[in-house]
């Protein structure tokens, strides 16, 4: 069979949904169970990645930084593993957009923006076909909202907008600036950094930059570098 028939939506959806039946059956395991998950469903995102030149290992790298996040701000480890789960299926619903689209080196055009911009809607409405990823749909729904509300799919704004949402906003955006794009260069750290402060308070949440800018600080300092 052909790669377009491995990153259909049929295939997807039946790979998740399989995915979903089975945990039922790991009930009295759940260790066993959630690493079973884990490695299923980093399967399922590493096949979509491969769509998106420059986007190989991009849900893992965000999973690492969100759950990094989560830690530094206290959160359960249930909504922790959700944070993961959500991370590495954001961009699910590129099956549905077109390879041409995905990898066009010049500026899209306004249609073809409005087809990027579907990714979203249709990775919500894909998980939440399966029981126990469908708390993570408004996450995948919202991961590109603004703080201002320039955003989309919905353009909400502020609180309005769910916390993992606001926390995959700002690593993605870091992670995509250090990759190299069919459009466009990889930037430098310092230069990422600089456009995260600057987008704080208008495209990100303030006080989740100042956490991811603390988790990055906190990696560098294990590394030996300076922040």
């Amino acid at each position: 069979m052909g790669t377009s028939f491995w990153l259909s939506p049929a295939f997807i959806l039946a790979a998740a949904v399989t995915l979903g039946a089975g945990c039922y059956s790991y009930i009295y395991l759940p260790y066993q169970m959630r690493r079973s998950y884990r490695q299923s469903l980093l399967t399922l995102a590493r096949a979509v990645e491969t769509k998106d030149v420059g986007a190989e290992g991009h849900g893992e790298r965000v999973a690492s930084y969100v759950t990094e996040m989560a830690k530094e701000m206290k959160l359960p480890a249930k909504e922790i593993r959700k944070l993961e789960y959500a991370a590495f299926l954001q961009d699910i619903g590129n099956v549905r957009v077109p390879h041409a689209i995905l990898n066009k080196r010049g500026r899209l055009t306004k249609q073809e923006f409005e087809i990027l911009k579907s990714h979203t809607v249709v990775g919500a409405e894909m998980v939440e076909q399966i029981t126990f990823l469908r708390d993570i749909a408004p996450v995948i729904r919202q991961h590109h909202e603004c703080w201002d509300g320039s955003g989309y799919p919905d353009g909400l704004k502020g609180e309005e907008i769910a916390l993992g949402a606001r926390m995959l906003a700002v690593a993605t955006a870091y992670d995509s600036m250090l990759s190299r794009r069919a459009y466009r260069g990889r930037k430098g750290e310092e230069q990422a950094i600089a456009e995260l402060r600057a987008g704080s308070g208008t495209k990100w949440d303030p006080a989740i930059v100042e956490v991811f800018l603390k988790v990055l600080k906190k990696r560098h300092k294990a590394q030996g570098r300076a922040s």
